[in-house]
């Protein structure tokens, strides 16, 4: 009886706590939210004003407009104070697991508000005004913070089991709302540049040049695709056989001198492989014998050898260990049954591992596309069609040149080729995992 008491007595304290932050939530839609500086103006505005009002009054080169705010600030700064006015009273009729939920909605809005500002400076940066600053105020940070808190009391009033389990919970959700936030928010980033330029000019156009309004990455597609393609055809057989040599047929002894060796090849930073490839691989392609006079060196050939080098020790150490994985038992039936150790590798430890290795691979695919600061270094770094021998730029080398000083629609096309990125790294992926799972069934039948 005397636990119970306690514990009533404790979750009342929980939840007037959660009470309390919550109001302190509700009345920080009054309080100054944000801070706005365009070059000498300034705007305080509360979380009312970015609600109700029409926008900002913009002077800049000569040129005066009036800078709406987005819908998704106005909506999202509403709706953390109605959620934590939810929560109140969720909590107060004895709801706290969904008081917990509208808790967590509140203190995820200031994000959404923070979010949407990018258009705000693009907008802002249209009218050529360069200095642009974004300030969170302190009930900014108390809505979320706030809502974390008031979340985490609403469900402890359930026992720290329930807590746990919701906390667990969290985080699992965390991650996948991380990969359709980010989602959303690339396709809201790059479909209106992608819908001013028309999606055929935009793909298929053959020139970039942000000065005279030509937004063409068909050259920076195909270039990405080859340089990826190349890299796995390199990267790829020699990661699988040296993975297998580690975990099949090298000493103890051997191994243990080769894995370290593997590590270091991981913890390599990019710009240390592009040096790398600045003072080796370029000057050797140009000193080639039948490459002299039709290269400088700087060319996609040299993006791919760099590339195939970056990719081995992500393949090398998920294929070595899915190896490893394999049952024993496996091996042992093979050679039992007549087979030498060769083939018992390629025909029984290899495909049982199949699952394992094609994760490799992804993973090395990923690493190729994705791969910027080397590529800058050793690919010459002109959207030409590619050419083995020619200087190429890729789809990560074109945005990561550019976005510093791009505004208007070329920052716009910039968001669309990361769009595009995105999408083909998505095909990639899902193309991997069904050849996996297509696999897997026909190991099963």
């Amino acid at each position: 009886m005397k636990n119970t008491r306690k514990d009533r007595k404790k979750n009342r304290v929980k939840k007037g706590m959660a009470v309390a932050l919550s109001l302190g939530s509700v009345f920080s839609f009054f309080l100054p939210y944000m801070q706005f500086v365009f070059k000498d103006t300034t705007y305080l505005v509360s979380g009312f004003q970015l609600a109700t009002a029409k926008g900002f009054r913009v002077h800049g080169s000569g040129l005066s407009a009036v800078v709406t705010i987005p819908v998704l600030a106005r909506a999202a700064v509403i709706s953390g104070m109605l959620f934590a006015a939810a929560g109140i009273i969720l909590l107060i009729f004895r709801k706290p697991v969904f008081a917990a939920i509208a808790y967590a909605l509140s203190g995820i809005t200031p994000l959404l508000v923070l979010i949407s500002t990018t258009s705000i400076q693009t907008a802002v940066t249209q009218l050529n005004i360069s200095k642009v600053s974004i300030y969170c105020l302190w009930p900014f940070l108390y809505v979320l913070a706030g809502g974390i808190a008031c979340a985490v009391l609403s469900v402890w009033t359930q026992g720290a089991e329930k807590l746990a389990e919701s906390i667990f919970l969290v985080f699992s959700c965390v991650s996948i709302g991380s990969v359709a936030f980010i989602t959303v928010y690339i396709f809201a980033a790059g479909s209106p540049a992608i819908a001013q330029i028309g999606l055929g000019q935009f793909l298929f156009g053959r020139e970039w040049n942000a000065e005279a309004g030509a937004f063409g990455i068909l050259p920076l597609i195909l270039s990405s695709v080859a340089g990826t393609a190349g890299a796995v055809l390199l990267g790829v057989p020699v990661g699988i056989l040296t993975a297998v040599f580690l975990a099949e047929t090298a000493k103890p002894q051997l191994a243990r001198l080769v894995h370290p060796a593997i590590e270091l090849l991981a913890g390599i930073p990019s710009v240390v492989y592009g040096f790398f490839g600045m003072q080796v691989i370029v000057p050797a392609i140009r000193s080639f014998p039948p490459f002299q006079n039709h290269t400088i060196g700087d060319s996609l050939l040299a993006a791919i050898l760099i590339l195939a080098i970056m990719v081995l020790p992500t393949i090398v150490s998920v294929t070595e260990t899915s190896l490893k994985a394999v049952p024993q038992a496996y091996r042992e039936a093979s050679l039992a049954l007549g087979a030498t150790p060769v083939i018992t590798i390629f025909k029984v430890s290899i495909p049982a591992a199949r699952s394992g290795i094609l994760a490799g691979v992804i993973l090395g695919v990923g690493r190729a596309i994705g791969e910027t600061m080397a590529v800058i270094m050793v690919a010459g770094n002109v959207a030409n069609m590619p050419t083995l021998l020619g200087t190429v730029r890729l789809l990560t080398t074109g945005i990561a040149m550019e976005m510093s000083y791009a505004s208007g629609l070329h920052r716009q096309a910039l968001f669309a080729i990361g769009l595009v990125l995105f999408l083909f790294i998505m095909i990639v992926n899902i193309s991997f995992t069904f050849i996996s799972r297509r696999g897997v069934r026909m190991d099963a039948r």
